[in-house]
C-alpha cells in the first residue's frame, strides 16, 4: 500500500513527497525492487544522476535480471558519460526484454558516443524498423550521418524526424545547418525560425540563423538576430563574430574589429574571428597587425587553404611576394578545385606550360555549373591570365568574354545615369565659377590626387612619390566621396554637381578643412599626402574649390590599352563600367571630354598629365617633374620605387614591387571583330 501511494503522487507530479514515500518504503525493506526503480528514476530526472547510479545499483543486484533496473541504470551512467558502461547495460537489459525500444535508443545514442558507428546505426535501422515514425530515433541516426559526413542521408533522416514531430527544434536546428553547408540558404532560415518559434531561447538556432541571414547579404535581419544573441548572453563569441563580419563589409572596419577582439576573449581559439580580425586590419591598411591573427590562424589550421590564402593576400599586398605565392600554391594544393586560390597565384606569378596552378584550373572547368557564380567569374579570369603567360592569348581572352560577362551579371549598372552624371559636371563647373571661387578653400599644400582611370600607371605614380621621404601614399581613399554624400545629405534643393553652386566660402572652406583632417592622422609628419582613387577625376573642379594648394596628377595611357587592361581585372571595388567592352569604351569616351573641360578651366600649375608610355620610357625625367610638381625636392629613392615596403591593395600590387618594365606599352589585342564593341564605344558609336 504504502508503494502505491508513493506511485500515485509520483504520476501526480508531487515528486518531492514522492521521494520521502519511496524512502519510506526502502527503510521498511531496502531491496524493494520497484521502489528503487521508481526512486532511481525520480532522481535520474531531477539530475541527480550519481544518486540515481547508487539506487538503480541497488536494484540491478537485487534483481540481476530486470529490464527495468538495467535499463534504467544504464541511463544513469549514460546522464554521467559513462558510455561503455551504459552500453554494456543496455545490452543486458536488451538481452532480458529484446523490444525496449527506449534501452535500444539508449543503446545507440552510447555507441554512438563510443565511436562505434557502425554498430550504433544498425542499433538505430532496428528501431526505425520497428517504428518507422520514431523522431528521436531519426534524429539520432541523422546526428551520426552528419558526423559521418554522410550528408544526404542526414538530411533526409532530419526530415523524417520533423515529419513525426514539427515541434522538434533540434531537428530543425540540425537540419538547418546541413542546408546552409550548400546553396540552399533560404530553406536553412526557414528550419532556424521554425527552431526558434519553438524555443525562443534557442541561442544556437539564433546564432545559426544570423549567419545564414549573412551569407544571404540580409545584413539588417542577420544583425538583429546577432544583437538578440548578445542581449541574452553579452559575451557570446560567435555573435561577436558575426557582427564584426558585417560591420566589415559595410566598411566600418575599426568597429568590425572591436568585435572580433570581443570574440577572441571570449574563445582566443576562434578561428573565424583571427581570419575577421586579419581581414579587417588589412581592410584598414595595417597589414603588420594584420600578420599576426593571420598567422596564428595558420597554425591552427595548417591544411586550411582559406588561411593560407588569406595570410597569402595580406602578405601579398604588404609587399612579400615570395612568401606570399609560396602560400598561394599551397592553397591550391589544399583546394585544388577552389579557384579562388588559383587566381592568388595568377595574378603573382607568371605561369609556365604545365605549370599546377594551371591543371588546377583546367581540372576544375569541366565542373563549372557546380561553382558559385563569384567561383566561376574568379575561374574565367584565372584561366584568361594563365593563358595569356604562356602565350595562348586567344584561348584566354575566350575565358575573360565569359569571366566579364559573369561579373556583369551579378553588378548592377546603371550605365545611362552615370554617363549623364558625368557630364553635368562641366556645367557646374566653369572657368568662372573656379575664378570666382578662388582661394576660398582650406590653404593646406598637404593633398596630392592622382587620377585618370583604372590601370592607367596610377599606382606606379604613387609608388614612386610614396618612396620620398616626405610623403606618404595612402592608397584609394574614400573621403571626398563620403564628403560630398554629406553635402547631398545636408542641403536641400539641388543635388550635386549642382549643389556646389551654393556653397559659400566657408561651406568650401570646412569641406577641405575636414577631408585634410582625416588624412593628417595616416601620417602626422609627411610633407605631402596622397589620395590615389583613380575616379577623383569627377571632382577634380570641386578639389580646386575645397583645396586650392592640392595637386593633381593626371595619368594618361593609350584607350585601347588602357581598356583591355581594365577588363584584364577582376577588380576588388566595383569598376561597375569595366566588365562589358562597349559600356567600357563608352565610358572611355566620357572620361576623355571631362578631362578636355578640366584642361581648359583649372587654374594653371594646379594638374600635371603623366603618359604611362613616358613613364616607363624616361622613368629618371617622369619622376623629376612629378616630385617638383608636388613642390617638393628630388629624393633618389624615388628611382627605386620598388624597394618601398608598403602596403598596396590595388590590381597592381606585383607590379610595382618590380623594376620599370614596357611590355605593357602596345599590349596585345585580340581579333578585330571581338574588339569592334570597344572601339565603337570609344568612337562614339
Amino acid at each position: 500500500m504504502e508503494f502505491q501511494q508513493a506511485l500515485a503522487l509520483h504520476r501526480q507530479g508531487r515528486t518531492d513527497e514522492a521521494a520521502r514515500a519511496y524512502q519510506q518504503v526502502l527503510l521498511a525493506k531496502p531491496t524493494h525492487l520497484d521502489a528503487l526503480i521508481h526512486l532511481g528514476a525520480l532522481r535520474l530526472a531531477e539530475g541527480k544522476a550519481d544518486e540515481a547510479e547508487m539506487l538503480l545499483r541497488r536494484a540491478a543486484t537485487a534483481s540481476p535480471a530486470s529490464p527495468e533496473a538495467l535499463g534504467n541504470l544504464a541511463a544513469a551512467l549514460q546522464a554521467l558519460g559513462r558510455y561503455e558502461e551504459a552500453a554494456a547495460h543496455y545490452e543486458r537489459a536488451l538481452a532480458c526484454r529484446p523490444g525496449m525500444l527506449d534501452a535500444q535508443f539508449g543503446l545507440a545514442a552510447c555507441l554512438q558516443a563510443c565511436g562505434r558507428h557502425e554498430a550504433a546505426i544498425s542499433c538505430y535501422l532496428a528501431i526505425l524498423a520497428a517504428e518507422p515514425a520514431h523522431a528521436e530515433a531519426n534524429y539520432g541516426l541523422a546526428t551520426l550521418l552528419a558526423q559521418l559526413g554522410r550528408f544526404d542521408e542526414a538530411i533526409a533522416k532530419y526530415r523524417a524526424a520533423l515529419a513525426a514531430d514539427p515541434d522538434f527544434a533540434e531537428a530543425s536546428y540540425g537540419l538547418g545547418k546541413l542546408l546552409a553547408r550548400g546553396n540552399t540558404q533560404e530553406e536553412a532560415v526557414r528550419c532556424f525560425r521554425q527552431a526558434l518559434d519553438v524555443d525562443p531561447q534557442y541561442v544556437d538556432a539564433r546564432v545559426a540563423l544570423g549567419t545564414a541571414l549573412s551569407r544571404l547579404h540580409r545584413d539588417g535581419e542577420a544583425m538583429t538576430a546577432f544583437q538578440a544573441v548578445l542581449a541574452a548572453e553579452p559575451q557570446h563569441p560567435q555573435a561577436h563574430c558575426g557582427i564584426g563580419t558585417l560591420l566589415d563589409r559595410q566598411r566600418r572596419h575599426a568597429e568590425a574589429i572591436e568585435h572580433f577582439r570581443a570574440a577572441l576573449a571570449g574563445n582566443a581559439e576562434h578561428v573565424d574571428a583571427m581570419a575577421g580580425m586579419a581581414e579587417a586590419m588589412k581592410n584598414l591598411g595595417r597589414h603588420a597587425e594584420a600578420l599576426a591573427p593571420a598567422r596564428r590562424l595558420v597554425a591552427l589550421q595548417p591544411n586550411s587553404a582559406s588561411a593560407a590564402g588569406l595570410l597569402a593576400l595580406i602578405l601579398a599586398e604588404s609587399g612579400s611576394l615570395d612568401e606570399a605565392l609560396t602560400l598561394a600554391r599551397r592553397a591550391v594544393e589544399l583546394a585544388p578545385d577552389r579557384p579562388e586560390f588559383a587566381y592568388y597565384v595568377v595574378q603573382l606569378a607568371k605561369v609556365k606550360p604545365g605549370d599546377n596552378t594551371l591543371k588546377a584550373l583546367e581540372a576544375t572547368l569541366p565542373r563549372e555549373a557546380s561553382l558559385s557564380t563569384r567561383e566561376q567569374g574568379l575561374l574565367h579570369f584565372a584561366l584568361a591570365k594563365a593563358y595569356d603567360d604562356i602565350g595562348e592569348r586567344d584561348r584566354g581572352f575566350v575565358h575573360l568574354l565569359r569571366g566579364n560577362a559573369i561579373k556583369r551579371s551579378q553588378i548592377k549598372y546603371n550605365e545611362a545615369g552615370t554617363l549623364n552624371a558625368i557630364a553635368r559636371i562641366p556645367g557646374v563647373f566653369s572657368a568662372e565659377l573656379l575664378a570666382a571661387r578662388k582661394d576660398l578653400g582650406d590653404p593646406s599644400p598637404i593633398p596630392v590626387f592622382i587620377v585618370g582611370m583604372p590601370r592607367s600607371g596610377t599606382t606606379l605614380i604613387e609608388q614612386t612619390l610614396a618612396s620620398h621621404r616626405a610623403v606618404f601614399g595612402a592608397g584609394e581613399r574614400g573621403e571626398l566621396a563620403r564628403a560630398i554624400r554629406r553635402v547631398n545629405a545636408e542641403q536641400s534643393g539641388a543635388p550635386y554637381p549642382e549643389v556646389v553652386r551654393g556653397m559659400n566660402g566657408e561651406a568650401l572652406r570646412r569641406m577641405g578643412a575636414d577631408y585634410v583632417a582625416a588624412l593628417r592622422p595616416l601620417a602626422p609628419s609627411a610633407a605631402r599626402i596622397v589620395d590615389k582613387k583613380p575616379d577623383n577625376f569627377l571632382h577634380l573642379g570641386l578639389i580646386c574649390l575645397i583645396l586650392p594648394n592640392a595637386r593633381i596628377i593626371h595619368a594618361v595611357r593609350d584607350p585601347v590599352d588602357t581598356c583591355l587592361s581594365c577588363f584584364s581585372k577582376l577588380f576588388g571595388g566595383e569598376q561597375s563600367f569595366s566588365y562589358d567592352l562597349a559600356e567600357l569604351g563608352r565610358y572611355y569616351r566620357s572620361y576623355q571630354r571631362l578631362m578636355a573641360h578640366w584642361r581648359a578651366v583649372l587654374p594653371a600649375g594646379v594638374m600635371i598629365e603623366v603618359e604611362y608610355e613616358a613613364l616607363v620610357g624616361d622613368f629618371e625625367a617622369q619622376a623629376r617633374q612629378i616630385v617638383a610638381h608636388c613642390g617638393l625636392q628630388w629624393d633618389p629613392a624615388c628611382l627605386e620605387f620598388y624597394k618601398t615596403t608598403r602596403p598596396v591593395q590595388t590590381a597592381s600590387m606585383a607590379q610595382v614591387r618590380q623594376p620599370i618594365y614596357r611590355t605593357s606599352v602596345g599590349r596585345w589585342r585580340p581579333d578585330a571583330a571581338l574588339l569592334r564593341p570597344l572601339m565603337e564605344g570609344l568612337a562614339g558609336r
